[in-house]
């Protein structure tokens, strides 16, 4: 599996990349990744046009990442926290 994540002030963007070990050479599982304006924050787009269960698996664990990255690891995409609300 390979992330690449690219962003500026306003967005970001990239791909995930799946392999098979079992079959390295196989079709490759792609997702793009794009910053979006409403919640979760991003979206998601397969490059598999039959999606295929290798690409459902990729479009699951690509979600499960960005959402982890988002919540815990924000500022490694150019995002800060968001501040807990006032008590």
């Amino acid at each position: 599996m390979s992330l690449t994540l690219a962003f500026d002030d306003v967005r970001f963007f990239g791909a995930a990349i799946f392999t098979d070990s079992n079959d390295p050479d196989g079709p490759w599982a792609t997702v793009l990744v794009d910053h979006s304006d409403e919640e979760p924050w991003f979206r998601l787009t397969t490059t598999d046009p039959t999606g295929s269960d290798v690409s459902v698996a990729a479009m699951a664990e690509t979600e499960r990442l960005m959402r982890f990255i988002l919540t815990e690891q924000p500022e490694r995409i150019g995002r800060t926290r968001p501040n807990p609300p006032a008590s």
